[in-house]
């Protein structure tokens, strides 16, 4: 496929530096899943499957995947949430509340039902033969627990999505409910995020820990300790769009894309101090209801992370990106309906490898490219069905 830059995407006026970093984000996710089987610290558990650190853990694991988990959803997930704020206002006052949340039933809502009744139990069907189980899988999808996994992030941003309705519907397609300095200025937001995802975060980590899942049916919304820290990033993405995104930080040329190696040391330092603070707080993964010593720490430095390297990534991506790509292009296309199925490919890929004598690194490197290949050619084929389009 050609790498030379293309002519701009006819289909709308959203810049491609968002789509690709969404794009990219999707990426990510599907590394984190493709790695997820290998870390020192996973534990499977036959006795409850769907509560296992991972539906697979092979018996291969590796030291080097131990901080990767950490660090990739410290702040991806977030940031994710914040781009699918960023248009939500522009579509509430283009086509009111109603609509807007007829369209993100369409989008988002469907697609879940679907990752609940077909994708799910596809992905975890594997799982559940690791525990010894001969079950067929027509017995098994009728004894299906309805766990949500990767779906979350639908429901999750469906909620959200409600939520912004009702606010447009309260106070109108106002533009300037926020004032300028918090979005147009990158220190003025970055101080506004830090505070409110702090304010989401600290008292849910205190109740739940750092790791606990809240139980995994179709209300569920993802890990307990960050409903209202993911609710901050999505907010202030709204609050941003409102504005215009020409007007706001996010312009280019503009103050974060001239300032992207600031950003990125920054970032560098809140890594190493996140790192730092796991190292001493000594988390155990596998209790995750559990709330250690120094939580406050951790919290403190997973906001700091979060809002740093989501303000590099966004930076970075500013300055960089320049014209859309051929390649770029399709996976951009396709990075909703990679992020739908990918999950049954991962898991799959891993327990297909669960025999083999490979190093960990290597399986989890053949996971990631087989996973990542398939779901994207299996989006890009029900992609070419009119109506499938419409959705995905």
């Amino acid at each position: 496929m050609s790498n030379q830059p293309i002519a701009p995407n006819p289909a709308g006026d959203r810049s491609c530096v968002l789509d690709y970093l969404r794009a990219a984000i999707i990426v990510w996710v599907v590394f984190l899943h493709a790695i997820l089987a290998y870390p020192t610290w996973g534990s499977f558990k036959a006795t409850h499957y769907v509560g296992s650190t991972a539906p697979i853990i092979d018996p291969q694991k590796s030291a080097a995947f131990d901080l990767v988990p950490v660090l990739l959803n410290g702040f991806f997930m977030a940031l994710m949430f914040f781009i699918s704020g960023l248009f939500v206002w522009k579509s509430l006052t283009k086509k009111g509340a109603a609509s807007f949340l007829k369209d993100r039933w369409k989008r988002l809502g469907i697609p879940y039902v679907f990752a609940l009744a077909v994708i799910m139990p596809l992905a975890y069907y594997p799982s559940f033969l690791q525990t010894g189980a001969e079950e067929d899988f027509l017995s098994y999808w009728c004894g299906w627990s309805w766990s949500s996994g990767p779906a979350w992030f639908l429901s999750m941003l469906l909620a959200l999505n409600l939520l912004a309705a009702l606010a447009f519907s309260l106070v109108g397609p106002s533009r300037k409910a926020v004032p300028a300095v918090f979005v147009t200025q990158p220190s003025g937001f970055f101080i506004a995020l830090v505070t409110l995802s702090a304010l989401g975060l600290m008292p849910m980590l205190a109740l739940f820990g750092p790791y606990a899942w809240l139980p995994r049916y179709p209300v569920v919304i993802g890990q307990a300790s960050r409903p209202l820290f993911y609710a901050a990033y999505f907010f202030t993405g709204v609050a941003v769009g409102a504005r215009g995104l020409e007007t706001t930080f996010l312009r280019h040329p503009g103050p974060l894309s001239r300032r992207w190696s600031v950003w990125v040391v920054a970032a560098i330092f809140a890594g190493l101090l996140l790192v730092g603070t796991l190292v001493s707080v000594k988390i155990d993964p596998a209790v995750p209801w559990s709330r250690p010593a120094g939580w406050w720490l951790l919290g403190s430095s997973t906001v700091l992370y979060s809002a740093t390297m989501s303000m590099a990534v966004l930076a970075v991506f500013l300055r960089f990106v320049h014209g859309r790509r051929a390649w770029a292009e399709s996976l951009s296309d396709n990075a909703y309906g990679i992020y739908l199925v990918h999950y049954p490919f991962v898991v799959w890929s891993q327990y297909a490898l669960l025999g083999s004598s490979m190093p960990a690194i290597a399986k989890a490197l053949v996971v990631f490219g087989v996973s990542l290949g398939l779901s994207w050619g299996t989006s890009a084929l029900l992609r070419s069905r009119p109506l499938i389009r419409a959705v995905v």
